[in-house]
């Protein structure tokens, strides 16, 4: 079979395509630019070192609201002392043993590795790895000790700076609610989507059709990322979530999958010349309607499946929201969202993952050689390369082929035609501060709108971390060529290193972490079924339910994200991998149901005699049971095999009708992950 390869027409489409303004897009650009030029101005009048650490600091901030970015900035700060503290107690304590800080190097991005897979607050770690592989740095120069110990106070100063003037920009220009956002971005989605399949309904002419096409062309564009933020928004401060949905998080992950493949249905359908499409339009547009405006869906009668693939992917996804329990009282308030007091700071299951530690190796490793190798050659000018480690490599794991690609362009448009490129051709013609500030704002914005884009938002993070580094490790501007060239060989070397360590010596395809994220999902799913039954006491149930609900919810927004990094799997299985990836993304929307459902019986006041109903415990352990067999089936690659025609055990005594609806929605939900897995091809 072939690679299918995406051509060098359909790359630059979709960077085109990526580049699109979005909602919201323009204003958080201009607010990170705004936060870059008052804080460059700051360290460059007070002299502050490690100007381009902290420039790159602001972009990796929290902004989604003023509350999350002065939370985000707070701890981060936290973060920076302690990687401060940690050095000099490593220091002190060791009486600044050669071997000891090498081996602390070791330790402190091992550790930074592991929390950014197993802990729920993953964005604080590569802040502490990288703050502290920048100060230990610091004692391999042979200069006084107390000028070593300002300088690392120094860096305390200047990242205070940078997010004092992040939270401010934010404080000043970012003051909506986060909830009513969300339910705009909400609505207008549905708004599109049902105006798109009404002009299929209707029999629109191809004109029509594609202005009708576009808005949900641009909307797709867009993805779920600024609609997960906004629920964190509403996490992180708690806020009343009244007039969302039950299972917000899942939702938005449902809603982001059904623009996708509407759009993709649009771009291939520009014509309406089939009586059965016209008809399945019009219930796909009046299911959008009634979720738009916070109907009960399930009361549009339902037609028969449509034969076409792309509507058929269509009407897919919108059952799996359909199949969500439906916001029916103040009292499912608890249901929306779960604040962040709740969540666990290490998930359920975390930290027993083999995959958590192996990462931690990984990085550690990486990091470490780069550290020996330029200490060794006598080339402290090259000691990026220990940075961009800890800059690029500390993301979730798996899509490894993704990221490296993108490392490598943001380092190419970055660092080499940015950073080199202005050094060379503009620096000798600047003759004042507001020509330095004026070209850091250009490229500030370049890096700051590719950073909001749904594919390449990493190359984004590259570019300005790249172009910082090679033009603004120090606190002025540069003067020569060598310095420069040599902080780009640096981001190479760690390319380099971090190339041969993931992808040679320690590959993990990125359809194996998919499947293990289902299987973790299942198993999760499982566990919840198995607490109704479980006795303790209601405080405890609610805690484990919170910490069940928060990991799988999490775990099903990392699988799609996932799904989109399965193109960079290249091969002679490339095709499978492909549908094996759309296999999976499928099962978890649909397992979205299974979960949430139980949840809403397991909260809500009304449901508790659901609960302590013994007749259902032999149904909640059938499911368990059939939950964790998928999930090992689909963790070791096994072929699943249906059961469609074993029922399951359903005793007689089931005569109370909310009883009997219970037992048939879950078996459903059941019977649907599980024909769905019976899909899913051994490509691993």
């Amino acid at each position: 079979m072939g690679t299918s390869l995406p051509t060098t027409a359909q790359w630059y489409k979709w960077v085109v395509e990526d580049l699109q303004p979005t909602p919201g897009r323009l204003a958080s650009s201009l607010r990170v630019v705004l936060s870059v030029v008052l804080t460059l101005i700051l360290l460059l009048v007070l002299q502050v070192p490690f100007v381009s650490l902290v420039l790159y600091i602001i972009f990796v901030v929290g902004r989604e609201s003023p509350a999350v970015s002065l939370r985000s900035a707070l701890l981060s700060l936290a973060v920076g002392c302690l990687a401060v503290f940690v050095e000099l107690g490593v220091v002190i304590g060791t009486d600044n043993d050669p071997l000891t800080r090498l081996l602390s190097v070791a330790a402190m991005t091992f550790v930074a590795g592991v929390l950014t897979q197993a802990s729920s607050f993953a964005p604080l770690a590569p802040t502490l790895g990288l703050l502290y592989c920048t100060v230990i740095a610091l004692w391999e120069i042979h200069i006084p000790a107390d000028r070593i110990v300002k300088t690392s106070l120094y860096l305390i100063a200047a990242e205070g700076l940078a997010l004092g003037c992040t939270v401010l920009v934010e404080y000043l220009l970012a003051t909506r609610s986060a909830v009513d956002r969300l339910q705009e971005q909400r609505n207008v989605r549905y708004r599109a989507l049902e105006t798109m399949f009404l002009s299929y309904a209707s029999g629109a002419s191809p004109d029509d059709l594609f202005a009708a096409y576009l808005p949900v062309a641009r909307l797709a564009l867009a993805g779920q990322r600024g609609m997960q933020e906004l629920y964190q928004v509403i996490v992180q401060r708690n806020l009343d979530p009244k007039g969302l949905s039950v299972g917000m998080r899942v939702r938005i992950t449902q809603l982001a999958e059904l623009v996708d493949v509407s759009a993709a249905f649009g771009a291939g359908h520009l014509s309406t010349d089939d009586a059965q499409l016209r008809e399945c339009s019009a219930w796909i547009a009046d299911v959008c309607r009634a979720l738009g405006e916070n109907f009960d869906p399930r009361n549009s009668p339902r037609i028969a499946k449509s034969g076409i693939a792309g509507l058929r992917r269509v009407e897919e996804t919108l059952e799996a929201i359909m199949a969500m329990p439906v916001h029916s009282s103040d009292s499912d308030e608890e249901l929306i969202v779960l604040p962040a007091n709740r969540i666990p700071f290490f998930p359920p299951g975390a930290l027993q993952a083999k995959s958590t530690f192996t990462f931690g190796l990984k990085l550690s490793l990486c990091a470490t050689l780069c550290y020996i190798l330029y200490h060794a050659l006598d080339y402290p000018e090259i000691s990026t390369a220990v940075t961009t480690v800890l800059v690029s490599g500390l993301t979730t794991t798996g899509a490894m082929k993704q990221k490296l690609a993108h490392r490598l362009a943001g380092a190419i448009v970055g660092g080499l035609l940015l950073g080199l490129g202005s050094i060379v051709f503009l620096f000798p013609h600047m003759d004042s501060i507001t020509a330095l500030f004026g070209l850091v704002a250009a490229v500030a914005t370049i890096a700051a709108w590719t950073a909001a884009g749904r594919r390449f938002g990493y190359v984004g993070l590259q570019i300005a971390f790249s172009f910082f580094a090679v033009t603004l490790a120090a606190s002025s501007a540069p003067t020569e060529l060598a310095p420069a060239r040599d902080r780009l060989v640096g981001i190479g070397l760690a390319l380099v290193i971090m190339w041969f360590v993931f992808d040679q010596v320690w590959p993990v395809r990125t359809l194996s972490v998919m499947r293990q994220a289902l299987a973790r999902v299942l198993r999760g799913e499982a566990q919840l079924f198995g607490l109704a039954d479980s006795v303790v006491d209601s405080r405890d149930l609610a805690a484990r339910m919170d910490a069940l609900r928060h990991s799988v919810s999490a775990t099903i927004v990392e699988i799609r994200m996932l799904h989109e990094a399965v193109l960079y799997e290249f091969g002679v299985h490339h095709e499978d991998h492909k549908a094996a990836g759309e296999t999976i993304l499928r099962a978890a929307l649909s397992s979205g149901a299974l979960l949430w459902n139980e949840l809403a019986v397991l909260e809500r006041n009304r449901d508790r005699d659901l609960r302590a109903n013994p007749r259902l415990f032999m149904i909640r352990s059938t499911l368990a049971g059939g939950l964790d067999a998928l999930a090992e089936s689909v963790a070791k690659n096994r072929q699943i095999e249906q059961q469609a025609g074993q029922p399951f055990m359903v005793p007689e005594q089931l005569a109370d009708a909310r009883e009997a609806e219970y037992v048939s929605t879950m078996m459903a939900r059941y019977r649907d992950i599980e024909s769905i897995l019976a899909t899913l091809s051994q490509t691993v």
